[in-house]
């Protein structure tokens, strides 16, 4: 198999004894239980910061009620909050809900490859089976989750839960199960290369934002604690403060759009960009004090501009100039710029949304100008980086080829043999003085 047998005990108490006996329980169980492990996590966290400042008004019921919503509202299939629709999302509430279904994806194949199941068949249709108890879990918690004029769409949320269930549960299932065999025997020789360099530029994007994110709270520390001070103090600014963490992984996307060129926009007149920046109605969120002032970019801010597309483009080249010849090469690193470009969009697709159609109608990046814009860069840079080494390799070429020409005339001159001659080039030197 080829999966690494060192970790399967610890993982396999996701599945218990008598439902990892059969391959169809062991899919039903890890489905369902992904999905209630979320939920309860949803209601906890909601009790603890709502209960405590509710008073004696508070109920049980309806943080239960809420709990439901804040997990449903986390496959980002839209909710209704107060007869508003909400379509923008802290992406820190899905990568809780993926980091259970990849959980929960891993399991099932250790279940699988207990039972010695290598039969693709099979497999398919049991990944199959465990994203789709993952979905009807979900959809029997929307009528639970209505409270008042919040609710959750029953189509939103089923489709939701079933493209997100696929993308991390089941690349889990098929990453630690028998497929990834016959996933890595079907699929195209280049997909692999193209989709590591396409993560590398990706990845320095993200990583590069993140920073300017953290250097901005940094710099404009005294915005954030005055935008603190407004939400108020106690155990009721946890929630908000709950949420500043949770929409963490949205800055950096917006970060990155800035890197990017593109830039983001928060609420109505309120952009941000490089070369300008436009300030709206904001509301009092204390992550909001990261945005940029003034004009446009500042000195060291040019400077990161300038080397991410430059990293990001090094990075891709250096990975795709892994492939044999260089038509080769500069295909993959085109494809991968082309991947990455995808990639960015549907970040920003995710990152992005709005809240109603008022002030807050239009929250992040744009995602078709943020993809076409780190699609161009990575393509020019790493299509420049590839020229470079191309036109080095032939310039070292040319002098390997003067060297051998001037080895062979003294050969011809002295009579040395001519590994003689290539082994001591100094001596040959003598010879020629």
């Amino acid at each position: 198999m080829p999966v690494d047998h060192e970790d399967d005990a610890a993982r396999r108490s996701v599945v218990p004894e008598a439902a990892g006996r059969s391959l169809w329980l062991a899919a039903v169980w890890t489905g369902v239980g992904a999905a209630a492990v979320c939920a309860t996590l949803a209601i906890v966290a909601v009790a603890v910061c709502w209960l405590p400042v509710s008073g004696p008004s508070g109920h049980a019921r309806s943080a239960i009620h809420a709990g439901l919503l804040t997990f449903l509202a986390a496959l980002h299939g839209g909710i209704t909050v107060d007869g508003t629709s909400a379509a923008f999302l802290p992406l820190g509430l899905m990568v809780i809900v993926g980091s259970t279904a990849w959980r929960a994806g891993s399991g099932l194949a250790d279940a699988a490859n207990s039972l010695d199941e290598g039969d693709p068949v099979r497999l398919g249709l049991a990944g199959a089976a465990q994203a789709v108890s993952f979905m009807i879990a979900c959809l029997v918690a929307v009528p639970f989750a209505a409270l008042g004029t919040s609710r959750a769409p029953f189509l939103g949320v089923g489709l939701a839960a079933l493209v997100l269930f696929a993308i991390t549960g089941g690349v889990a299932f098929v990453r630690s199960s028998a497929l990834a065999e016959v996933v890595a025997a079907r699929a195209p020789a280049f997909a692999g290369p193209v989709l590591r360099a396409a993560a590398a530029g990706v990845a320095c994007y993200l990583g590069i934002g993140a920073l300017l994110v953290a250097g901005s709270l940094v710099t404009h520390a005294g915005r954030v604690e005055a935008l603190s001070q407004q939400v108020g103090g106690g155990w009721g600014s946890v929630p908000v403060l709950l949420l500043g963490v949770l929409a963490a992984p949205n800055a950096v996307i917006a970060g990155a759009a800035y890197l990017a060129g593109p830039g983001f926009a928060v609420g109505a007149g309120g952009t941000a960009s490089a070369v300008s920046t436009a300030h709206g109605v904001l509301p009092a969120f204390p992550l909001l004090g990261a945005m940029p002032v003034g004009h446009g970019a500042i000195g060291p801010v040019w400077w990161l501009i300038a080397f991410t597309p430059l990293a990001a483009g090094v990075g891709l080249a250096r990975l795709a100039g892994r492939a044999e010849g260089w038509r080769a090469r500069l295909g993959t690193a085109v494809a991968a710029a082309g991947t990455a470009g995808v990639v960015m969009f549907l970040l920003a697709w995710q990152g992005g949304g709005g809240i109603g159609g008022g002030r807050l109608h239009t929250v992040g990046a744009s995602p078709w100008r943020l993809g076409l814009f780190v699609a161009v860069e990575l393509t020019v840079v790493a299509s420049a980086a590839l020229g470079l080494a191309f036109l080095g390799q032939r310039l070292r070429g040319a002098g390997d080829d003067e060297w051998a020409e001037e080895t062979r005339h003294l050969v011809a001159m002295t009579g040395y043999d001519e590994d003689d001659v290539v082994a001591k080039p100094n001596r040959a030197g003598k010879l020629a003085g």
